[in-house]
């Protein structure tokens, strides 16, 4: 008879769980649906020229209610997202590119320090990072370049200090490590970041 209880309690949780998510979801379609009005622009849209040529969708925000995230769409095919940009909670730009038709990142993809700085520069295949990928440091100068065969570490790897001299070479092949050149001292290495 315990047995039965239980299970019979665990039950009657899960369909009052499932009652309260009906209940919020009707009241948001209903709400949602209630007249013709316009959604607001969000914010960090103010300036953006993708929101007048394509439709979007906020799809996710910060718990404060700033945005995190909005993907773009074709006006005449809503179901797909073309596009997509991520914010930090300050409203500049974290990062953006193009969507493939399985919501993959699919094309060059660009990402931002919180400052506005430019961060990084890649391309994508289906999901997949493939060709040259630049990193920089906030002062402009480049990080590291990097090559992807299907997000397989793949080639020469070069990393450069902050005032822009080389100071070390890997070479990949297949994901593998085959030789790596060291062209300045162990201690300028210290504060650089693969």
């Amino acid at each position: 008879i315990k047995t039965y209880h239980g299970a019979f309690q665990k039950k009657k949780r899960q369909m009052n769980k499932l009652l309260i998510i009906l209940s919020f979801a009707t009241a948001y379609v209903l709400l949602s649906c209630s007249g013709n009005e316009e959604k607001p622009l969000p914010a960090v849209l103010a300036t953006d020229t993708l929101a007048t040529v394509y439709e979007y969708s906020v799809t996710d925000t910060f718990d404060s209610g700033e945005t995190r995230r909005i993907r773009f769409y074709d006006k005449a095919d809503t179901a797909m997202p073309k596009y997509e940009k991520r914010y930090y909670k300050n409203g500049s730009i974290c990062m953006e590119g193009p969507l493939d038709s399985d919501n993959l990142r699919d094309g060059r993809w660009k990402a931002w320090y919180d400052c506005g700085k430019i961060w990084s520069v890649g391309d994508y295949s289906h999901g997949l990072r493939n060709g040259e990928n630049n990193v920089y440091y906030v002062n402009g100068q480049v990080q590291y370049t990097k090559k992807y065969v299907n997000d397989t570490a793949e080639g020469i790897w070069t990393f450069y200090l902050e005032d822009g001299t080389e100071a070390l070479k890997v070479i990949y092949e297949k994901g593998n490590v085959i030789e790596q050149v060291q062209l300045v001292s162990a201690d300028s290495l210290r504060n650089l970041s693969r």
